[in-house]
């Protein structure tokens, strides 16, 4: 790989970071349908750990979720914890994701509900008393619906703006 396209995929992953982020903190808060909104910086995270290398989407999952912390009103670490795991999961299971493309919407969703899962499990270990909530499953399910729904343009977009080319071994170009 060369430099120019390294420098390109760390730049399209700091600026989608840093623009979910703010995008999920400032703008989603306030824009609810069905009082829910898309788990962007999730989105985000899965859409780059799908192509670039495995250390680097550990630390975009790691960034995103620390950056999201600080700027949201929960217990520090959560969410870095969260999207951490989130992109270690994808890393293990990309190559049987690009093989058969029909399992990308179930995968988007299987892995929006865990991470909203995992994030109101340990909220709930660190006092944040996520779990009992009485609209806990609508909030689970509502994002992750959100989140296949957005899939198709934001995953799409991001295969286009890292630069891959090879559909076969795309995080290797």
């Amino acid at each position: 790989m060369n430099k120019v396209l390294k420098y390109r995929r760390g730049a399209v992953a700091a600026v989608a970071i840093v623009i979910a982020a703010v995008l999920q903190t400032t703008l989603f808060v306030h824009v609810r349908l069905f009082d829910a909104a898309p788990a962007l910086v999730v989105l985000v995270v899965i859409a780059l750990a799908r192509h670039i290398p495995a250390e680097f989407a550990l630390l975009a999952g790691f960034s995103a979720g620390l950056l999201e912390d600080l700027l949201s009103q929960s217990v520090l670490g959560l969410w870095a914890l969260t999207l951490t795991t989130i992109a270690y999961v994808v890393v293990r299971a990309r190559d049987r994701i690009e093989e058969d493309f029909s399992l990308l919407a179930p995968f988007v969703f299987g892995l929006t509900v865990g991470a909203i899962t995992l994030f109101a499990v340990l909220g709930t270990i660190f006092g944040e008393k996520t779990l009992a909530d009485a609209g806990l499953i609508r909030k689970i399910i509502v994002p992750s619906i959100y989140n296949v729904a957005l899939s198709g343009a934001v995953l799409p977009f991001f295969t286009w703006a890292l630069g891959v080319r090879s559909t076969t071994n795309p995080y290797q170009t």
